[in-house]
């Protein structure tokens, strides 16, 4: 998994005959999964998804961090 991702943690289940589900959440909670038959297609799109969460998440704290909250 890339190196911007080292606060999510990955899941990969095969929920049924080559179909899988990709799972990432954060350490903070939030989660992005999608599922489908092409694994590789899946992990991409579901890392794609993670990476803009994750800069989302980090305005988010910068903004809290900025209001005098801890």
């Amino acid at each position: 998994m890339k190196s911007n991702l080292e606060k999510w943690k990955k899941e990969i289940d095969e929920i049924s005959n080559c179909v899988w589900k990709v799972a990432l959440t954060h350490e903070l909670g939030p989660s992005v999964e999608k599922i489908g038959t092409n694994l590789e297609q899946l992990e991409k799109e579901v890392e794609l998804s993670a990476i803009e969460m994750n800069k989302q998440i980090e305005e988010k704290i910068k903004t809290t961090h900025n209001n005098g909250y801890k």
